[in-house]
């Protein structure tokens, strides 16, 4: 049984020999645990059957058919990667929840993800508006830190394609298998001690396992498709200058700046205050969504943010992460620049009020 104190790596090796679970290491077919002993294993290829599983030796199957975790996908041939992915419980823990693959990609300097849940205990559907999962359901008794493996599921597995996949976009995929709802170790730890376990921490936890990523290289061709985004030296070839501070200081202190991403189409409302705070007060006209100006490339709510206006830059961060931002003037259009986003001014400053 899982107490969760640290985590647990897994080797996907010929035999248990040095040589051979190190060539497992060097080809990244490894997958880790936050401590419950799970067995995970993810397949990326372009000609997958939806009932490869059903076979007796698909293992050797998806090795034939694509790569496996660790590994980078072949150029795109004109269709979606599909992923064979498989997860079993820890004998001694909890049954498991669900599999989801986790996709990344990029586009014109921002980074972007989403969580797909691939497969499923139960008989759960996906809510048919915002398509989440239900939750599996909490068997745990929290005075007793006991838990029924009477919900979940022994085995899990799964064939699935990516519903949108573009090929000219760079991106990664990797599996994760969460297990049910288990008592955390503090609360482990209270019912021994017969007390109430802390407060200040969740009382349940759901252990997991996360694979290696498999990776997807675009094809010059495949880029050369797709017209690229807006880039710093393109606005200085046509003439475009960056604000100094006291611009900078005029565009934006005490205003309330409507601001649109055009990697995402999405625009936010953001309020640079004179005390050096600056939030997001509206996104895509909805004020419920208000967070911080991650929520412009991202869709992702947080906290608001200090700035500073210094050297030509507004500085802040995100989530903690520093970054500057350039304003460049083009024309009558005031156009934004990330440090973090390799060259790319992606910010487009639509309106401006006090």
């Amino acid at each position: 049984m899982c107490h969760c104190p640290s985590g647990l790596g897994g080797v996907w090796a010929e035999e248990n020999t040095r040589e051979s679970i190190f060539a497992a290491m060097q080809r990244r077919e490894v997958f880790g645990t936050s401590g419950a002993r799970i067995k995970l294993r993810l397949f990326g290829g372009w000609d997958y059957d939806k009932g490869l599983l059903s076979q007796e030796d698909w293992v050797k199957t998806a090795y034939a058919g694509g790569v496996p975790m660790g590994g980078d996908l072949a150029q795109a041939e004109g269709k979606p990667p599909s992923f064979v992915v498989w997860a079993a419980k820890d004998p001694a823990d909890g049954n498991l929840d669900r599999i989801q693959i986790v996709k990344g990609w990029t586009k014109d300097g921002q980074i972007f993800e989403k969580i797909f849940d691939v497969a499923w205990s139960g008989d759960r559907q996906p809510d048919p508006v915002t398509g989440k999962l239900p939750p599996v359901g909490n068997t745990v008794d929290i005075t007793k830190a006991t838990y029924a493996n009477d919900i979940g599921s022994v085995e899990l597995k799964a064939v699935w394609t990516d519903p949108e996949f573009d090929a000219s976009q760079h991106a990664f995929y990797y599996a994760r298998a969460l297990q049910i709802p288990t008592p955390r170790w503090s609360t482990y730890d209270a019912a021994k001690l017969g007390k109430l376990p802390p407060g200040d921490v969740p009382a349940t936890i759901q252990e997991r396992a996360w694979s290696t990523p498999i990776w997807y290289t675009p094809t010059e061709a495949e880029v050369a498709k797709v017209k690229p985004g807006l880039t710093v030296a393109d606005l200085l070839g046509t003439g475009a200058t960056a604000l100094g501070d006291s611009e900078l200081k005029e565009l934006v202190v005490g205003k309330n700046l409507t601001v649109r991403n055009n990697v995402t189409g999405k625009t936010a409302n953001v309020l640079f205050g004179v005390d050096g705070k600056r939030i997001v007060t509206e996104l895509d006209g909805d004020p419920a969504r208000g967070g911080d100006l991650l929520q412009v490339m991202h869709d992702v709510s947080s906290s608001s943010a200090t700035y500073d206006i210094k050297d030509g830059h507004i500085v802040t961060t995100i989530e903690g992460t520093p970054f500057e931002l350039t304003v460049y003037r083009a024309g009558d259009k005031y156009v934004a620049a990330r440090s973090n986003e390799f060259g790319y001014a992606n910010y487009e400053v639509e309106a401006v009020a006090q």
